[in-house]
């Protein structure tokens, strides 16, 4: 109801004047990291997103301002997280103990998660991301990870590692990234048993990028179409076990009430022992 309202007042102002001047205020702050969280502007593709964010402040997460965020969620779990948990339990139980995580930033969810699952003594944890981030979420694992278990790779080693995984995370990250995760995957030599998804904004009619703001930077943002998403994992012989909302987590790209996401999603999906296309497929961690 509330959303439908929204849109009919969205609607009604756009036919007046003060629309255009509403247009006008909100993109001369927006390109400068205003309204943090927010999208703006609807592209065909991550180029296209990436040429709009072109601004005065940085495009993407490779900065040191932005390897700075989020240090409040290294100490908090959220509501979303906890599905994410629960598989991590079990599949660590059923004997995992290779996870890559794909956008992990400086290890967020390798400190958080370890307040509530029980991680194997041997696990080993490695985080894959931009430069700037890698950089940062070393030097706090010199200070934080008494337990010596996470690690960082860049792009060159990244696929390795990836390979080498019983459990492939991707939490939040994976709508910053141009390449659709079933690609990603596809290029491996080995595929991992389990891939865990969460985070992701899923729409049931569209597929775009739009720019986003973080405030410390503007980021191409991609918007993908539900049934695609999960057919380009069903492709690879992934099949999935358990699919959750992240009511906590919305999407508004402005001007655009239409477009609005009013959850997210969260995924679990396991490789069929059957899947056909990985060389050297990887264990059944049933769980």
């Amino acid at each position: 109801m509330l959303s439908s309202l929204h849109e009919m007042l969205h609607r009604a102002l756009e036919l007046l004047p003060l629309g255009a001047w509403q247009r006008r205020r909100f993109d001369a702050a927006f390109v400068k990291g205003a309204y943090g969280g927010r999208c703006r502007g609807v592209y065909s593709s991550h180029a296209e997103a990436a040429a709009a964010a072109l601004h005065a402040i940085p495009v993407g997460y490779d900065n040191e301002a932005s390897a700075r965020l989020y240090r409040e969620r290294l100490e908090r779990i959220y509501p979303a997280d906890y599905p994410m948990m629960l598989w991590l339990d079990r599949i660590f139980e059923a004997g995992a103990r290779r996870v890559f995580d794909l956008g992990g930033h400086v290890g967020i969810a390798y400190y958080a998660y370890r307040r509530i699952v029980r991680y194997p003594a041997d696990l080993s944890w490695v985080v894959h991301d931009v430069p700037a981030v890698v950089k940062a979420g070393q030097a706090l694992a010199r200070v934080r990870d008494k337990f010596g278990q996470i690690s960082f790779v860049d792009a060159p080693t990244a696929a390795i590692e990836a390979a080498r995984a019983d459990v492939f995370l991707a939490a939040g990250c994976q709508q910053y990234i141009e390449q659709p995760l079933a690609d990603r995957l596809r290029g491996l030599p080995r595929w991992p048993g389990w891939v865990l998804v969460n985070r992701i904004p899923l729409h049931e009619a569209r597929d775009f990028w739009t720019v986003q703001s973080i405030g410390t930077a503007l980021c191409p943002y991609h918007i993908e179409r539900h049934s695609a998403f999960l057919d380009s994992m069903k492709a690879l012989g992934y099949v999935i076990h358990d699919a959750w909302e992240n009511p906590d987590m919305q999407c508004e790209v402005a001007f655009a009430p239409e477009l609005r996401l009013d959850r997210y999603q969260g995924m679990a999906f396991r490789l069929e022992p059957s899947a056909g296309g990985a060389p050297d497929r990887p264990p059944d961690w049933s769980a």
